[in-house]
């Protein structure tokens, strides 16, 4: 595995409480990896330092083999080569899709723009909605809006905070097929944490589960369901699996 993204013993507290506590991963490109937990585990935090939005107190975040941790404490934080889109999408209400992917483009020619938004409509699908406002579309071309946004300038890592929890069924699922499609096609490394242990299942390559901040196991979903750690990865584990069984067993009545 050629690591292409890699965070080291990532360490943060808040006020003497301990948020996350000795984080590492390495990440290759084309790979998604799912960071799973209950409310609280310190996902969202977690996303953040990765995104280099804000600082750890200790450890280094590594991209092409150059360490970027201090970008977090630029004057603007943030890297131009990792991108995230939030769980709100924090699209443009009163501007197209077309018009939302362009405001990534803005500092490119206009030519290079309209290559790009095509190239961009067409790998996220939404070529059928691209002079329609967002409320005007539905949960999963909002999300796929974001996600193309996110991507226009070809960044190497996309992180994702709950991208299937706003979504209905059926755009859930045409999402997960899209998401795993999209990284193919454009080999980054993308990350996404989730509360919902089903949806990492069926996405993601690898599974991280963590718990009070920290990781308490990583592999492939087989090594995870088989092969569980810790009693609190097995508890969750299960969990999920259960409700796959009670699905199965209402289904058989």
């Amino acid at each position: 595995m050629n690591t292409l993204f890699q965070a080291s013993h990532l360490h943060k507290s808040i006020e003497e409480h301990s948020i996350i506590t000795d984080f590492s991963l390495e990440l290759p490109a084309g790979e998604i990896f799912a960071l799973v937990g209950e409310s609280g585990a310190g996902k969202s935090t977690l996303l953040n330092m990765l995104a280099c939005l804000t600082p750890a107190d200790q450890g280094e975040i590594w991209l092409e083999g150059k360490e970027i941790s201090s970008s977090a404490r630029y004057l603007i934080p943030g890297h131009a080569d990792i991108k995230l889109v939030p769980q709100e999408y924090r699209l443009l209400p009163n501007h197209t899709i077309r018009e939302n992917i362009a405001y990534a483009l803005r500092e490119y020619t206009k030519e290079y723009q309209i290559y790009r938004i095509d190239q961009l409509l067409q790998l996220t699908g939404l070529e059928g909605v691209q002079h329609k406002l967002p409320r005007e579309v539905s949960g999963g071309e909002k999300q796929r809006t974001a996600i193309a946004r996110a991507i226009a300038d070809e960044p190497k890592v996309l992180l994702l905070d709950e991208p299937f929890s706003n979504l209905d069924t059926l755009n859930r699922q045409k999402l997960k097929g899209e998401l795993r499609r999209i990284i193919r096609e454009t080999d980054i490394a993308c990350l996404f944490v989730t509360h919902d242990l089903l949806d990492a299942l069926t996405v993601a390559e690898r599974i991280g589960v963590m718990r009070y901040g920290k990781l308490e196991q990583m592999g492939s979903p087989k090594e995870l369901l088989k092969q569980p750690d810790t009693d609190y990865v097995k508890a969750f584990i299960s969990s999920g699996l259960s409700i796959l069984q009670e699905v199965k067993e209402r289904l058989e009545l």
